[in-house]
């Protein structure tokens, strides 16, 4: 389990994969509610979804922040201006990560609403009402941190995909699941 120069562990490489596959599971959720009419129970289930999966987010992040602090990651390649930008894109790529369910969470409360995590519990109510306050974190939620990290996730993708086909270096393949 343990990090070299040139990979990346496998609790990293997991953390990683399924940090993947929540983003696009919370995304979908939120998308599919739409086919539905208000009032359908379905359109409930996919935004109930998109709360629980958010909340998994929050957590899966903070095991990740602690994961990454007590473990020796492999060196940045490229130039120096690579490595700043990368350090910066990831910089955000956490902070936006921390932001969105932190906001979705609290726009919840402003709203008077609970946000359970799949029916197992519902998170502890820290924020009085105020619609108008809500109105603001929903405007940042979904019109400000949600282009942000699409942007943020299209330069990691494009940034490893570069370093793949034009540097021919390891930086994607060392980040895949070994075989």
């Amino acid at each position: 389990m343990s990090t070299t120069s040139d990979r990346w562990n496998s609790v990293s490489k997991g953390l990683h994969w399924l940090f993947v596959i929540l983003l696009l599971a919370v995304w979908g959720a939120v998308e599919l509610h739409e086919f539905f009419e208000r009032g359908d129970p379905m359109r409930g289930w996919f935004m109930r979804l998109h709360f629980s999966l958010g909340v998994g987010i929050l957590m899966l992040l903070a095991i990740r922040l602690y994961w990454r602090a007590r473990h020796k990651r492999p060196q940045i390649q490229g130039n120096t201006w690579q490595k700043a930008l990368s350090s910066l894109t990831h910089g955000a790529l956490y902070l936006v990560l921390l932001a969105m369910p932190v906001s979705g969470i609290a726009m919840r409360q402003l709203f008077g609403r609970d946000t359970e995590f799949f029916g197992l519990f519902a998170l502890p109510r820290l924020l009085a009402e105020n619609s108008d306050l809500g109105k603001q974190l929903a405007f940042l939620h979904k019109d400000v941190l949600w282009p942000a990290l699409l942007i943020l996730v299209g330069l990691h993708i494009a940034a490893a995909l570069w370093h793949h086909f034009v540097m021919r270096d390891s930086t994607l393949t060392r980040m895949l699941p070994q075989r």
